[in-house]
């Protein structure tokens, strides 16, 4: 088991770390925290760090690691910390980490405040609702098929008053048609 410096970039600290465990599990133990839903299982991106020097003192990329990231280690300088275990010296960027760790819950907004309503008011509201409900709708379109106007006489037409037109033969077609 060989011991090896590692520099957290944001605040400076260094620390210890052995090549036996991974990241994830190392941080932690120094009181670091660190995202993770999967538990170091490696189905989810949570434990993500930027690898910021000593790239070559880290273990090479496993397939579920490849599988999550894509193959863009050299361009983005993202790995997994439950994947990842420190062979040397390195430097490693964990501020996504601290920022969602350290900052404050997040206020509720206005819109999803409850309000509660007193006995009166919610009597109240049910008898507005069931006096709007007793009265008769307009007469213009409450049962308007039982009417009695001027369109009693004709009969209906369905779908949407479309009829299918008349096809209008020119001479030339039938001429076509003949031959």
């Amino acid at each position: 088991m060989t011991l090896s410096k590692c520099t957290l970039w944001p605040s400076g600290e260094t620390i210890e770390l052995n090549s036996e465990d991974t990241l994830l599990v190392q941080l932690k133990k120094a009181g670091k925290k660190i995202k993770s839903s999967c538990g170091g299982c490696a189905t989810c991106t949570d434990c993500m760090i930027v690898v910021k020097s000593g790239e070559l003192n880290l273990t090479p990329q496993t397939f579920e690691e490849v599988r999550l990231l894509g193959n863009v280690f050299h361009i983005t300088k993202e790995r997994l910390s439950c994947q990842t275990k420190v062979t040397g010296d390195v430097t490693i960027d964990i501020s996504a980490h601290e920022k969602s760790s350290s900052s404050t819950p997040a206020a509720v907004p206005k819109s999803t405040t409850t309000r509660l309503k007193k006995r009166e008011e919610i009597e109240k509201a049910v008898r507005e609702s069931e006096e709007k409900s007793q009265e008769k709708p307009s007469e213009t379109w409450y049962r308007h098929w039982e009417s009695e106007g001027e369109d009693k006489d004709r009969p209906k037409r369905l779908g949407g008053n479309k009829r299918p037109k008349p096809f209008n033969f020119t001479d030339s077609d039938k001429e076509n048609k003949d031959k």
